[in-house]
C-alpha cells in the first residue's frame, strides 16, 4: 500500500526487494529502483529500520521505518519522502507511508544449498605442498556474494563472487595480487574449487571451505 491506497496486482509482480548484510535494493520491472544500506535496531518496539538510499529514486535521503519478520515474512512500513518513522503497521494518513509485506522466495533446486556463514579455508599450492589455513566469512551482498578472509584480526584477502547453481566464482584481492577462484558448491554445506593470480605463469592452487560455524 502507498499512501493507504492497495498497488494493483499486475505491478506487484513487477516488484522485487533484497535485504542482506547492510544493503537493501528494489527493483521494478527488472530495473533497479533504489538501492542503499540500512540500519535496524531490533530492540525497539516495533524495530526500526533506517534505509539510505544511494542509488535511484530519493537518492541521498534518509528513509525511517519500523519492520517485523516472522518466519519467511517481513512486513515493511516507511515514510518514502520525509523523515517521519510510523508508529503503527498503516499507511493511510497524512504522512503518506509506505506498508508492504514481503514473502521470501524458495531457491532455485540448483541453488538450494545455503552458502552463506563463516567458513574453515584450507589452501594447498600444488607447487609446494604447503597448506595455509584462514577464517573465511560468506556473506549475500544483493545479486553477489562477498568473501572476507582473516587470521586473527589481520586481514588477508577480500573477494567478490558471484553464483550460478552449484559453482561460485570470485574475484579477489591480496596485497597487491589480484586472482581468481572457481568452487564447486556441495552439501555441508562445503566449498571445493582452484585458484590461480592474475599475471602469474597460469599454475592453480586447491582450496576447500568447510563450516567453522553459521552467521545468525
Amino acid at each position: 500500500q502507498e499512501g493507504g491506497k492497495a498497488v494493483v496486482g499486475d505491478d506487484l509482480k513487477a516488484r522485487t526487494a533484497f535485504f542482506g548484510a547492510n544493503i537493501f535494493f528494489f527493483r521494478r520491472d527488472g530495473k533497479l529502483h533504489q538501492a542503499g544500506t540500512l540500519q535496524i535496531d531490533p530492540g525497539k518496539s516495533p524495530p526500526t529500520v533506517n534505509l539510505s538510499v544511494r542509488e535511484g529514486e530519493g537518492k541521498d535521503e534518509v528513509m525511517l521505518g519500523i519492520y517485523s519478520l516472522e518466519g519467511d515474512t517481513l512486513r515493511l512500513c516507511f515514510d518514502p519522502k520525509g523523515q517521519t518513522r510510523p508508529k503503527e503497521f498503516k499507511s493511510e494518513g497524512t504522512e503518506n507511508f509506505t506498508l508492504i509485506t514481503l514473502k521470501k522466495p524458495k531457491p532455485a533446486v540448483a541453488e538450494a544449498v545455503e552458502i552463506a556463514g563463516k567458513y574453515r579455508s584450507e589452501m594447498v599450492d600444488t607447487a609446494t605442498g604447503r597448506k595455509t589455513v584462514t577464517e573465511v566469512t560468506v556473506e549475500k551482498r544483493g545479486d553477489s556474494y562477498v568473501l572476507t578472509y582473516r587470521v586473527g584480526d589481520k586481514l588477508l584477502y577480500v573477494g567478490t563472487a558471484l553464483r550460478r547453481g552449484d559453482q561460485l566464482s570470485m574475484g579477489w584481492l591480496s596485497a597487491g595480487q589480484v586472482g581468481v577462484s572457481v568452487y564447486k558448491i556441495e552439501p555441508g554445506p562445503k566449498l571445493v574449487g582452484e585458484y590461480t593470480i592474475l599475471g602469474g605463469v597460469g599454475v592453480t592452487a586447491k582450496e576447500s571451505l568447510t563450516p567453522w560455524k553459521r552467521l545468525d
